[in-house]
């Protein structure tokens, strides 16, 4: 299968791909940020050459023949995290620079993840004019809201859609639907924690009954078993599901975002990128090469949280791709 891999951050889609047994063939892949490229480069085992790097300078009459081209287009314009601008930001029109390398070469199969408000009432027009646009130019579509904790312990909902061309379409394609039961604290490693920093420390104290100096809200029903812990403006939230909060790429911002863990009554500490990354379906060893090839903590949380959950892609992948290999 020869794919061209677009806004490929550190790799999901490939990943996804490679552990459902398609045997991937990159043309090339566009990664603009040059500590994400050189990520891609090592998980992946590819040379940088084949990054095209700024998706709206690429010269579609270079570009060689591929099958499937997979894309996530920057979710910030779209996402409740950020200013909802959806169109009128730059970053909301890059699906149409990504559309321009779909009507070059007119690929069998496109795969995109998104956030689940580009779907929302707010950006419906927005997302049915990516959908017409796609359509005139000769592909079904289909598109869904999935929540990864369907399909791996994370609270991620996001919005898939996947556009087979018409001429080789059966009209069969169905999302899959997923059972994952289960507890985020199965998969991390709970020996491997991080120190919190003096605020989250400070605030974890007073939750304890510790310190009594401060005044800290605390939303959540407050006790420290199977506990994810979030700082907040305000004090601390405290959740007890069996999947983890969304990982977000604000644990790479400092100021301690990234989230605390609890387990059996004690606070063991803050989640660490190699635990993130485990929660996103990659291995524990692709932080670790990351790690020794230099990469700080604060690159790795924001990879991670940038990234698409690889399970809910291996799954979509299965259904649209593996009886067709």
């Amino acid at each position: 299968m020869r794919v061209v891999s677009l806004f490929s951050g550190i790799g999901a889609y490939e990943r996804a791909l490679k552990n459902v047994g398609i045997d991937v063939e990159l043309v090339n892949y566009c990664e603009i940020l040059k500590d994400k490229s050189r990520a891609y480069s090592i998980l992946h085992n590819v040379s940088e050459e084949k990054n095209l790097w700024d998706v709206t300078k690429i010269d579609t009459q270079k570009l060689e023949d591929f099958d499937l081209l997979v894309y996530s287009p920057p979710c910030t314009t779209f996402s409740l995290a950020g200013k909802m601008q959806g169109l009128e930001d730059l970053r909301g029109t890059l699906f149409y620079n990504a559309l321009e390398v779909i009507k070059a070469k007119m690929p069998k199969y496109c795969v995109m993840e998104n956030v689940a408000n580009l779907a929302g009432k707010r950006f419906a027009k927005d997302f049915e004019a990516m959908r017409d646009a796609l359509e005139m130019l000769g592909y079904n579509n289909y598109w869904k809201c999935i929540n990864a904790k369907d399909f791996i312990p994370q609270n991620r909902d996001r919005v898939y859609l996947v556009s087979i061309r018409k001429d080789i379409d059966d009209g069969c394609f169905l999302f899959p639907e997923g059972n994952d039961n289960r507890n985020w604290w199965d998969l991390v490693d709970l020996k491997d924690m991080r120190p919190l920093t003096n605020r989250q420390q400070r605030m974890v104290d007073y939750a304890m009954g510790i310190n009594k100096e401060d005044s800290i809200n605390l939303e959540g029903e407050i006790y420290f078993d199977n506990a994810v812990i979030t700082l907040r403006q305000s004090g601390l939230r405290f959740q007890h599901n069996r999947e983890y909060p969304t990982i977000t790429a604000f644990y790479g911002k400092g100021g301690g975002n990234f989230t605390i863990i609890a387990k059996d009554g004690k606070v063991l500490g803050g989640i660490t990128p190699r635990n993130c990354f485990k929660l996103m379906g990659f291995e524990f060893d692709d932080s670790e090469k990351l790690t020794e090839a230099g990469f700080s903590n604060s690159s790795q949380y924001i990879m991670a949280g940038d990234s698409v959950c690889v399970p809910v892609l291996e799954k979509i992948f299965e259904e649209l791709l593996v009886d067709k290999k």
